[in-house]
């Protein structure tokens, strides 16, 4: 098989993030949305085209615009001819890049495809894959790793794929196919313009930048999101090799999605990023790292800001009155429990029937009302205020009390004894409680309207382009 023959049918999708990045860019570069869909001919054209890249690059002073592809090489291929004056030519660096030649191939399938590989390849070439206790360097009397030219080129292709930022590459994956497409498309779009213009690989975009841009193409996304999606940071460098990926799974990528595209979810999105916030990180950034690091605490931050407003609201509020918030959060952290953390349905309806009668007791005391927002902060402390509401309700509805108790058996297992989900029933109280009271007509504060984030003036829009 000659090469001309086997590149007529180029491009694959294997197992390797990295590799797929790849492709879905070199795709990107010929006009095409799927690899696998790119010609033999376009797949030519992308690499010379990657190539007169490299060539233009060689010659910029570092610092100077069109330095930047420079600059990723060291990240990418620390023993590449860019980095050998010798090599370092428009004649060096098309070597380097060129297929080698069929009768040249060795007798092995590529690692990643299984297709014919086309030459041993090393550090030069691929990027570190896994953690650091892996590494890529070859070992002494070993060849290298065979791989075939497509997939070896796709790994050429990561400086569009991803954004160099503190020494590392910074990139987005996702196996939803349709999803990944438009991702490295936007990033491809957005790198070509950096090639061009950036001197330097200290990245912009500030605290958490690659999380907030999962997470605004998430909501600028108009399809269901079938897969998880996972952040890619690494570095091949010969001193600091790193690779580190942390994953968002599908049920979040889908709910976070669906904050936009339904009315109902999206004012209450705005609430509760800004609870997420911290002194120094705004709140859609804080939102962002806690969708791939800390999932959990999301909805749990949300209702202890709301208790915070509740307890100690702001001089503007008026007194005994409820935040603002508190509509159209709720049922969102009602979504976020059911949806993500997979809290049963069953037991929603457990916990709002528990909220409307606690609601029954507390709606015209403000003192009581207090000592139940007060209490609901510790599991021992909600027990012992439930104890002594049965014992007050029974006492003043015995005739009530034995058909319908205050809590029943099962509400209360659901509230203390379901083991690791029963602290997302006593969150879901919290909240649900004052839903029932603000449906009830009681006074709402008109404070808090949400963020303020510079964020949010790129994020809620309907199309990305």
């Amino acid at each position: 098989m000659t090469a001309t023959a086997f590149l007529q049918h180029t491009m694959t999708l294997t197992a390797h993030p990295l590799q797929r990045a790849g492709a879905y860019a070199l795709a990107s570069l010929a006009g095409v949305s799927d690899p696998r869909t790119v010609t033999g001919e376009q797949f030519r054209t992308v690499v010379t085209r990657m190539v007169d890249d490299l060539i233009a690059t060689s010659t910029v002073a570092k610092g100077q615009p069109g330095w930047y592809l420079f600059g990723v090489s060291y990240v990418l291929w620390p023993n590449c001819a860019l980095h050998y004056k010798s090599k370092r030519t428009p004649e060096g660096i098309a070597a380097w890049r060129a297929c080698p030649p069929a009768d040249s191939w060795p007798s092995a399938p590529c690692t990643l495809c299984g297709r014919p590989a086309a030459a041993w390849y090393g550090k030069g070439d691929i990027p570190l894959g896994a953690s650091v206790e892996h590494r890529n360097t070859t070992a002494r009397d070993h060849e290298g790793t065979p791989m075939c030219f497509p997939c070896v080129s796709s790994f050429h292709a990561l400086p569009y794929a991803c954004t160099a930022s503190g020494g590392l590459l910074n990139g987005i994956h996702t196996w939803d196919e349709r999803f990944m497409a438009r991702i490295t498309q936007s990033e491809v779009r957005d790198n070509l313009r950096g090639i061009l213009a950036r001197g330097n690989l200290k990245g912009g975009g500030g605290t958490f930048a690659l999380e907030l841009a999962a997470l605004k193409a998430l909501r600028w996304w108009d399809h269901r999101v079938t897969a998880g999606v996972q952040t890619l940071q690494f570095s091949n460098n010969n001193q600091d090799q790193k690779f580190q990926s942390e994953v968002m799974e599908q049920p979040l990528a889908e709910w976070l999605r669906s904050t936009l595209r339904c009315s109902g979810r999206r004012s209450g999105f705005r609430y509760l990023a800004h609870a997420q916030a911290t002194a120094k990180v705004s709140g859609l950034r804080m939102l962002s790292w806690r969708a791939f690091h800390h999932p959990e605490q999301i909805p749990s931050r949300a209702i202890g800001w709301l208790r915070e407003q509740i307890l100690n609201p702001p001089s503007c509020a008026a007194p005994g009155s409820i935040p603002a918030a508190v509509t159209p959060l709720a049922p969102l952290i009602r979504s976020y429990l059911v949806e993500v953390l997979h809290v049963l349905e069953s037991d929603v309806t457990h916990v709002v029937a528990v909220a409307h009668r606690v609601a029954d007791v507390v709606a015209d005391d403000d003192k009581r009302l207090k000592k139940f927002t007060v209490a609901t902060r510790r599991p021992n402390d909600l027990k012992a205020w439930f104890k002594a509401e049965i014992a007050d309700w029974s006492r003043k509805r015995p005739a009530e009390a034995e058909s319908d108790p205050f809590i029943s058996v099962r509400q209360w297992r659901v509230l203390f004894d379901s083991g690791n989900t029963s602290w997302s029933a006593r969150e879901l109280l919290f909240v649900a409680t004052f839903e029932e009271l603000a449906t009830r007509g009681a006074k709402v504060a008109a404070v808090e309207e949400g963020t303020s984030d510079e964020d949010f003036k790129t994020l809620d829009t309907d199309d990305q382009d």
